[in-house]
């Protein structure tokens, strides 16, 4: 169940948008959660996912890379500063020589826009983005945020739809909060709280450290050899 000042939410009831707009009121004005990526325990990149307000907006950016595949991410997102009500996304996404760019704008139960695949001397494939989605539903990126946000007693919990757009895909998921344990990081050691993603793909658990200054200090990538660790400094 959700505990939160209006009540308990049971984890099979969909989060609505007045805790969405509880939780929204917590963040901070701007912020950055900075870890570097593990790959079978060994180092191989980093992601950088921050947030500043901008008018009535929340602007998302996320910059993630593994040089290992020769992927990097660049990720820009609108929501609403008020609820995390989603408006728009746009992503460019390099893996070895190809670039992929998704573009688009999520309104009242539907995204639409444009995914278009570059290749050096191909033509540009463009597919166009069109789907239909349940009312709240959130974009993927604002679920990294939520932890920050939520009670840290076990069995907290939110349930909700997220979009995905680089899968182009609505999933409806979950975050339930449970006992992290001490996490060993290279930037110390932390008492921990993590929270369980479920309903997504990939599945993911993220140890939040415990205090009134939470920090994700950890994601774990359930399926896959990845890992996010806090790094020993931070720039």
């Amino acid at each position: 169940m959700f505990v939160c000042a209006t009540g308990l939410l049971w984890a099979d009831e969909e989060t609505t948008p007045g805790e969405m707009t509880q939780l929204a009121g917590k963040l901070p004005g701007s912020g950055e959660v900075h870890l570097a990526m593990y790959n079978q325990e060994e180092p191989d990149g980093f992601m950088r996912l921050g947030w500043y307000r901008e008018g009535e907006d929340l602007v998302l950016y996320d910059r993630t890379m593994m040089p290992s595949m020769e992927i990097y991410e660049s990720m820009e997102a609108r929501v609403s500063q008020d609820d995390f009500a989603p408006r728009s996304v746009s992503i460019q996404f390099h893996r070895g020589s190809a670039i992929m760019r998704i573009d688009a704008v999520l309104e009242e139960n539907h995204v639409v826009g444009e995914r278009a695949v570059e290749r050096p001397g191909v033509a540009t494939d463009t597919t166009p983005i069109e789907l239909a989605t349940p009312e709240s539903t959130m974009l993927r990126a604002v679920t990294f945020l939520l932890p920050l946000l939520m009670g840290q007693e076990p069995n907290t919990a939110l349930a909700y739809h997220w979009y995905a757009p680089l899968g182009n895909a609505v999933q409806s998921v979950s975050l339930t909060a449970t006992d992290g344990g001490t996490v060993e990081t290279p930037a110390g050691a932390f008492d921990t709280v993590r929270y369980e993603l479920r309903g997504g793909t990939p599945e993911n658990d993220i140890y939040v450290s415990r205090g009134a200054e939470p920090r994700i200090v950890r994601i774990d990538v359930l399926g896959q050899p990845l890992q996010f660790l806090a790094p020993a400094t931070t720039n």
